[in-house]
């Protein structure tokens, strides 16, 4: 029989972590961004959070539908994934899990937080070592991320050719984008990780 002090103890471990800095994710735990190391994610936590996140801030135009369109930070992962050699494939999806947690600041502005950009960096590392993956090529991903960026400036963004770095000579994918609905996303994001993991 469960006594007062138990349930009282009880009650204030869950208000402590509830009003603490940490967020209640879908599957019902609570991510601590104290403590990432030791908080609880589920990898739909991770593929509806990254689904229902927009990259560019939202602020998408397609050139093939001539329209605003929503696309998600899943999208873009699991496209990410089929664009990049099989060896890097679940590294390429697992890329932006820190954004499940943590949304997706642009990095115009990501570079003016540092604080931020830090907790992220964290936050990612804890839940790529939950789930057992290793960036073993950061090169490699990070190539294929700004080509991905070339790919959706080119078909998601009304862009106009200006110079945005020194990375705008990387080639677009021949791949064109056409955004998908979130919860498609998400379900896309959970079939190609368990695909990668034989799960």
């Amino acid at each position: 029989m469960t006594t007062a002090t138990e349930i009282e103890a009880l009650r204030q471990s869950t208000i402590r972590r509830a009003i603490g800095p940490t967020i209640l994710l879908g599957s019902g735990s609570y991510f601590d961004f104290h403590d990432p190391e030791g908080s609880e994610i589920t990898i739909e936590d991770i593929a509806y959070g990254l689904a229902y996140e927009g990259r560019c801030a939202g602020q998408c135009f397609s050139r093939i539908l001539q329209r605003r369109v929503f696309y998600s930070v899943a999208e873009h992962c699991v496209r990410m994934s089929f664009a990049v050699s099989e060896e890097f494939a679940l590294q390429a999806l697992m890329h932006e899990v820190g954004e499940a947690v943590c949304g997706d600041m642009t990095a115009p502005l990501k570079s003016l937080n540092p604080d931020y950009k830090a907790i992220e960096k964290r936050c990612e590392a804890a839940i790529l070592s939950k789930f057992g993956v290793v960036m073993t090529n950061p090169l490699e991903i990070k190539r294929a991320d700004v080509r991905m960026l070339a790919t959706e400036r080119r078909d998601l963004l009304p862009w106009r050719g200006e110079q945005w770095s020194n990375n705008d000579q990387m080639q677009a994918y021949d791949f064109e984008i056409v955004p998908w609905e979130p919860d498609f996303a998400a379900q896309s994001f959970l079939l190609r990780y368990g695909v990668l993991t034989n799960g």
